[in-house]
């Protein structure tokens, strides 16, 4: 009885069994199946690095005297160029190459060549204008008839005074070479005019008749004395002016 009672006690206390630590089959398998295809990967490519350096090593010696040869014959090909070159290049003039600065200098000279050269002609050009002796137009100052003495008045010109006396300007200048045509004053400046005659009217004395009495245009008449009506008064004195221009 009491072996019975034991045996039902250690039946109950029984501990349950631990599971297996073991792993399953399958994933050993797994894992040698990874190792080795490592190991043939590391295998297969320490393989190729070995067949390239053998090929490399064990290249044709004919292939390595071909390249020693092709470079031995290609070194006088290329000093044979060189020294063709040079020959050329000695065959060639000399070249003057311009330094920094030459262009610059070179357009200053060539400037200050042309001003020199522009002024000696201009030099030349005056010279030859003193040299040359001025061509005095001499002017026929009229003969005959008498000498007028006509003062300059209120907006008169030189031109105005020799046109209304039916002279020329140069006629006027001639007679009065010491006055300056632009430098006349009003008032001041008296001028030299040679006329046909000076007449005193009388009885009946009218411009037309007086006109035809000196052979000078009534025109001409009234220019010289101002006149714009045929009139004259008794005792007045009137410029004869020449019939041509003088």
């Amino acid at each position: 009885m009491q072996f019975e009672d034991r045996d039902d006690r250690e039946l109950r206390n029984e501990r349950p069994k631990e599971a297996s630590r073991n792993l399953p089959m399958a994933v050993l398998l797994v894992l040698v199946g990874i190792i080795c295809a490592l190991l043939y990967i590391g295998w297969k490519y320490m393989s190729d690095d070995t067949s390239a350096s053998e090929n490399f090593v064990s290249a044709p010696a004919d292939s390595v005297a071909n390249a020693i040869k092709n470079q031995s014959s290609e070194e006088p090909t290329t000093e044979s160029t060189e020294a063709t070159e040079t020959k050329s290049n000695a065959d060639l003039p000399p070249i003057d190459i311009p330094k920094v600065g030459d262009k610059k200098d070179e357009i200053a000279s060539t400037d200050k060549l042309a001003t020199e050269t522009k002024n000696t002609e201009k030099i030349k050009e005056e010279k030859n204008k003193e040299e040359k002796p001025k061509e005095v137009t001499k002017v026929a100052i009229p003969t005959g008839g008498e000498i007028y003495t006509h003062i300059v008045g209120e907006g008169e010109t030189f031109f105005g005074i020799a046109n209304r006396y039916n002279i020329k300007k140069e006629t006027l200048k001639a007679m009065n070479p010491g006055v300056d045509e632009s430098g006349i004053k009003v008032g001041v400046t008296k001028l030299k005019i040679r006329i046909k005659a000076i007449h005193t009217v009388g009885p009946g004395d009218i411009i037309r008749v007086v006109s035809k009495k000196y052979d000078v245009s009534q025109a001409l008449i009234m220019q010289a004395n101002k006149k714009t009506k045929n009139v004259a008064q008794r005792g007045e004195k009137l410029i004869i002016p020449f019939a041509e221009k003088q």
